[in-house]
């Protein structure tokens, strides 16, 4: 790596860290209360629950115009240059304008709850729990914004703070709430007080610690409200278009389930979907990161950094998700079971299949959008979303209509491949880009052996407890994957050495990723001797 490659490559490195910590303290706390909420609710009460929570996703969505990814490249591009003044200004215009617009939009919801109730949903007893879930809008459309401003500003500590303490509030609020007799309606305004407190608090930290000190810098410049949106709506826009895609096919794809299947069969499926957050836990922050990394380079002046970059990138990335997808696949039924029980008897099934989508991370399937927005081309991430919705559309509808939930996820599964193939493809003919497919061939290889093993230890192990089952597969899972990584020449000495570069900084891990880097170095030592 050059010196300039490098640190940003730590500063990447970096944010990613803290972005999984706090990533993975909130979601261990979410997942807790998530098992909390539905063993008290049940799965017919847990199907409302989470039916409920769809009408709201959207307006939040709605409410944005690209202000939140737009903070996060200029945050990151001004902030670089030194001209934190600027940074403040776009920062103090986005938190009023996503205010504003949160609050309209809050008052629509509460307007419309009964309407979308009866006419969308068909389930005429959701509009008081449908009224109840515009409460929280206002303050998680700000909560949302504050993440995403810290993250540009490399500041993702404070992001992770914010995770738990909305965490936390969730799980006590909420769970004295249905004890209290509350149901359903107490588990939404539990969510609702944590988004509310964690906003609160973020707003506080940015505007009496943050923003002061970038006023301090370059006394000269600066923005004003109607300049900042200026700014940062046109680029944005695209982005706020492809969120909204995204987010009308999650409610598209919701009303479809609610049409075709059972509250008890939703209920399965939101508890799989609980557990897919065990692989973003490490896409997420992953994918946080690149986005401020890519906006610090232009590839017209910094062409060999960028496409490096983008390679390994996507080969890193790959070696995390692919090999993780395929653990979590493979041992689907012993995380249920183990958490929820065996009441939730459906959702493995499901939680085996969604998963496997993760593997399109082997054709950049986290770094291609972020690669576009860095680079401010915000339109072709728009075009991957409108390929993903002109797929999604028949193909959910057809195959849930057929075969239910399973049909579902199997839309999902194969518009992820197809969307995330033709943004590989639009990457490599605008900017020549491209990514290491023997790499990722061979990480996918070398996961699939490790889960046939597992496979193997399930089916004819002596072990009932399901917790048992957990432990041993995923010890053999990572034992084995550790050794067929170097030996089927997934990893190589550079890749080690960059490896080792990245994570020196990082001092509460650095001493166990040493060990295994050494591990790995020794394996691919004796497997070229022989």
């Amino acid at each position: 790596m050059s010196i300039e490659l490098s640190d940003i490559a730590k500063s990447s490195a970096r944010g990613s860290f803290f972005l999984f910590l706090g990533r993975t303290s909130s979601t261990i706390i979410m997942a807790i209360a998530s098992i909390l909420i539905a063993r008290l609710l049940g799965p017919e009460n847990y199907g409302l629950y989470t039916i409920a929570l769809i009408a709201p996703s959207f307006f939040i969505a709605l409410c944005d115009l690209g202000i939140s990814p737009a903070l996060i490249r200029f945050s990151a591009h001004f902030h670089s240059k030194s001209k934190d003044r600027k940074v403040a200004g776009l920062i103090q215009a986005g938190i009023i304008f996503k205010f504003i617009s949160s609050l309209i939009l809050s008052l629509i919801l509460l307007l419309l709850s009964e309407s979308i109730a009866t006419w969308v949903f068909r389930r005429q007893d959701l509009g008081l729990l449908i009224r109840f879930t515009s409460l929280y809008l206002v303050g998680q459309a700000i909560f949302e914004t504050l993440n995403y401003i810290f993250i540009g500003l490399d500041k993702t500590e404070n992001s992770g703070l914010l995770m738990n303490i909305q965490a936390i509030t969730k799980i006590v609020a909420s769970v004295l709430l249905i004890i209290f007799g509350l149901g359903a309606i107490g588990a939404i305004l539990g969510l609702g007080l944590s988004f509310l407190l964690a906003a609160v608090i973020g707003v506080t930290v940015l505007l009496l610690r943050i923003c002061p000190s970038l006023y301090s810098h370059n006394p000269g410049e600066n923005v004003d409200f109607f300049q900042a949106l200026r700014l940062m709506i046109p680029y944005g826009m695209p982005l706020y278009l492809s969120h909204i895609i995204f987010s009308l096919l999650t409610q598209y794809q919701g009303f479809i389930l609610a049409l075709f299947v059972s509250n008890t069969e939703i209920g399965n499926y939101k508890t799989a979907m609980n557990f897919s957050v065990l692989i973003t836990l490490l896409s997420y922050p992953i994918a946080s990161s690149l986005f401020p990394a890519f906006s610090k380079l232009s590839i017209k002046k910094d062409r060999n950094m960028v496409e490096k970059m983008f390679k390994l990138s996507v080969k890193y990335t790959s070696l995390l998700l692919i090999p993780a997808s395929l653990a979590v696949a493979v041992l689907s039924k012993e995380l249920i079971y183990t958490l929820y029980g065996p009441q939730y008897q459906l959702a493995p099934s499901y939680l085996a299949l969604y998963i496997l989508s993760f593997l399109c991370s082997g054709l950049g399937m986290v770094v291609v959008s972020n690669f576009f927005n860095g680079q401010g081309d915000t339109p072709a991430t728009l075009r991957m979303s409108l390929v993903n919705l002109g797929l999604s559309l028949p193909l959910a509808l057809i195959l849930t209509f057929l075969y239910g939930v399973s049909g579902l996820v199997t839309s999902v599964l194969a518009t992820q491949l197809l969307s995330s193939t033709y943004g590989l493809f639009l990457a490599h003919k605008k900017y020549a880009v491209t990514v290491d497919r023997v790499s990722s061939l061979r990480t996918g290889v070398a996961a699939l052996s490790s889960a046939l093993l597992v496979y193997i230890f399930i089916a004819l192990a002596p072990i009932s407890i399901p917790i048992l089952k957990l432990a041993v597969g995923g010890s053999i899972y990572v034992a084995s994957f550790l050794a067929f990584a170097p030996l089927l020449k997934v990893i190589s000495k550079e890749d080690i050495k960059n490896l080792d570069e990245l994570l020196k900084e990082l001092a509460p891990i650095y001493p166990i990723a040493k060990r295994i880097l050494s591990l790995e170095e020794k394996i691919l030592a004796l497997n070229i001797a022989l």
